[in-house]
């Protein structure tokens, strides 16, 4: 391990921020959030370390009184001194000097180097020049952006490969002296040539400047590989695409680092700045076991947008070392947490730890929901044209299954997105009957939250969670709540006013409850009148389906509320009490048969939540079916007065929109 720490101070958006580094350190977050001013941080230090690289911009962005930058890294000397006492109780003399050097400057485990820059002075650092000369030869950092490679012209890299051949300089002359001797033995005439070359120089006063023993490693290899342009399968680079390019200049680039580990006295420290750009899911598992199985030689840094980069490393959590820190920007700043890992106990996370899921650590926020019928509301294209937020928010299913959560929620993963989960009240509270025949309501243990940690609450926070807790028990236990049978039907307003309760104490913990289930959120009081207008169109190819359903709704006079959970139940919803038809014929087994043969006769896959909602859009924004582009028709309506509508026949999930807005504000 090399970087052991980096702490950041007044550099661009990062006010302050200290993270720890392991074999790999992964920044995740979206766009703007400030990833890229920690790598360029470290990019500033590393420019300054030997040479003097000033930059524009570099200071607090958000408070200009700010004159003061402090990049802070601390190295790991362990495995360097550890080298050098074994060569030289090897008894190693090539370099014992430089041993001896290092041994001087080094006296203990760790070193920290400290920039400090100020507005308009120079910069200072809290180590000598020596010092940092020897960090920048120890700890030599790439920076791989394939934004800015060359991706045709890889000659660069011959500047590595020079370093890993590069000679002692007594034997820089042996070489030279040889090669001399070689061209003088072999070929008279070019010997005579270099005679007379050497006399001209002499003649004007020209000398030239010695090579460099990295330099002269570089002639050597390019003279031994008999060229000096890179190609790929003998096939020039421009023939190759850019991502192919920089698939394969990355691994080359690995490779050659960690050969210069084997035979050098270096800890290489790799940033990779978005790596998938371009990249084939294919090539991006390829890169990222490269990067794995080079994580014995070299330490990586790297930023990446690619739900397929975190969900590798989520899975190889056995044998590398690593962090994967989700970077935000909160109130103009940069923040980062550290992310939970998978859970060891629950092998079921890294079997379903697929992309879709982790792409909840990039989003601009997570709506967590049960099952298709909340995604086809959340998907729905009239919908989202209504309200934008919508579309920015990643809607994920399994809100029900305890590991899809845990693998998605914010919460469990310690990102800092903004997130709500949205479930049926059912999933909250359930309909108990006690010996006096008389119904009463629970709430069900909801072992995703911790509720005993209530208890340590105080002030509004203990309102919200504990006190309100209570009150719904209570409510639930001593109100004799009157209902109509035969579905249970109920508009006590004691009743209404539990589940409000109810409500707010599920949002307390960021979840969003629906009174019924999503199927009382889109049939409602409000536009009953037409969804009974809707089910007669979605019907119209089965018109005796259809005349059952409102031959028994008028034979039993079903009105008001009845009738609301008369086609709620229909549609495969539940009625007031949270009550399935098989739950309700349960508790009333005197419901007629024809009565109990038509709830959850139009089924939850049928697709009529979308056919539902595309009809209410274009009855509102008056536009006639099976016409071209209604879509197109539908963007160019009053899109203020539509959303008025939705406001008051939708009200549940306007309120539910609401709340997505509110968090992404």
């Amino acid at each position: 391990m090399s970087i052991k720490q980096i702490e950041i101070s007044g550099y661009r958006s990062i006010s302050h921020i200290k993270l720890d580094i392991r074999q790999i350190a992964a920044f995740i977050g979206q766009n703007g959030s400030g990833k890229s001013n920690i790598l360029s941080a470290v990019r500033y230090f590393y420019r300054n370390l030997t040479e003097v690289w000033e930059e524009e911009g570099i200071f607090d962005t958000n408070n200009p009184f700010r004159n003061e930058i402090r990049i802070r890294i601390q190295y790991d000397l362990r495995n360097i001194l550890r080298i050098v006492n074994h060569n030289q109780n090897e008894g190693h003399k090539d370099y014992e000097k430089y041993y001896r050097k290092l041994q001087a400057v080094f006296r203990q485990d760790a070193v920290e180097v400290e920039l400090i820059k100020y507005k308009g002075k120079k910069m200072q650092w809290n180590t000598d020049y020596n010092t940092r000369q020897i960090i920048a030869a120890l700890f030599p950092v790439y920076f791989v952006d394939a934004r800015e490679i060359a991706l045709t012209d890889w000659t660069e890299l011959w500047g590595l490969i020079g370093d890993l051949v590069k000679l002692r300089y007594e034997d820089m002359d042996k070489i030279q002296g040889q090669i001399i001797q070689l061209l003088r033995g072999q070929d008279a005439n070019v010997s005579m040539k270099m005679e007379r070359l050497e006399q001209v120089l002499n003649k004007n006063r020209i000398d030239v400047k010695s090579m460099t023993a990295k330099e002269l490693g570089k002639r050597l290899a390019e003279i031994i590989f008999d060229g000096q342009i890179f190609q790929y399968d003998s096939r020039r680079l421009s023939e190759y695409s850019n991502g192919t390019n920089a698939f394969h200049y990355t691994l080359f680039l690995i490779d050659i680092l960690s050969l210069i580990k084997t035979y050098k006295l270096k800890e290489p420290v790799v940033i990779l700045d978005e790596p998938e750009i371009s990249l084939h899911m294919e090539f991006m598992d390829r890169l990222m076991e490269a990067v794995f199985d080079a994580t014995g030689q070299i330490q990586f840094i790297l930023s990446t947008h690619s739900a397929r980069c975190v969900k590798n490393l989520l899975e190889c959590e056995d044998i590398i070392r690593y962090d994967i820190y989700h970077i935000a920007l909160r109130k103009k700043y940069t923040q980062l947490k550290k992310v939970r890992k998978l859970d060891k106990n629950e092998g079921r996370e890294r079997v379903i730890a697929t992309e879709a899921y982790m792409n909840s650590c990039f989003a601009r926020m997570t709506l967590h929901v049960e099952g298709a019928s909340e995604l086809e509301v959340f998907k729905n294209r009239y919908l989202k044209e209504l309200f934008p937020a919508l579309k920015m928010a990643e809607v994920m299913t399994g809100m029900s299954d305890r590991v899809i959560y845990n693998l998605t929620s914010p919460n469990r993963r310690n990102y800092q997105t903004p997130s709500l989960a949205v479930v049926d009240m059912d999933q909250w509270m359930k309909l108990e009957k006690s010996e006096k025949s008389k119904y009463h309501f629970t709430l069900k243990p909801f072992e995703k939250y911790q509720i005993d940690r209530e208890s340590y609450y105080y002030g509004k926070k203990r309102e919200n969670t504990l006190y309100l807790r209570n009150r719904i028990e209570s409510m639930g236990r001593k109100c004799n709540f009157f209902y109509h049978l035969p579905f249970f039907s109920c508009e006590d307003i004691n009743f209404r006013e539990m589940k409000e309760a109810i409500h707010r104490y599920g949002m307390s913990y960021q979840m969003f409850i629906w009174d019924t289930t999503i199927e009382g959120a889109l049939i409602t009081e409000q536009n009953l009148p037409l969804f009974e207008e809707f089910m007669k169109w979605e019907l119209k190819t089965q018109p005796q389906e259809y005349k059952k359903i409102i031959t028994v709704m008028n034979k039993h006079h079903f009105t008001g509320n009845s009738r609301l959970n008369y086609i709620r139940l229909v549609f495969s919803g539940k009625s007031d009490f949270l009550l399935t038809p098989k739950e309700i014929c349960q508790n009333n087994p005197k419901i007629c048969l024809e009565v109990k043969e038509m709830l959850h006769h139009i089924k939850k896959t049928s697709g009529w939540i979308s056919r539902w909602l595309e009809f209410y859009f274009l009855k509102k924004a008056e536009i006639h079916f099976g016409i071209e582009n209604v879509f197109s028709q539908f963007r160019n309506r009053d899109g203020e007065m539509l959303r008025k509508f939705v406001r008051h026949d939708f009200r549940e999930l306007y309120r539910l929109i609401n709340e997505i807005e509110k968090r992404m504000s």
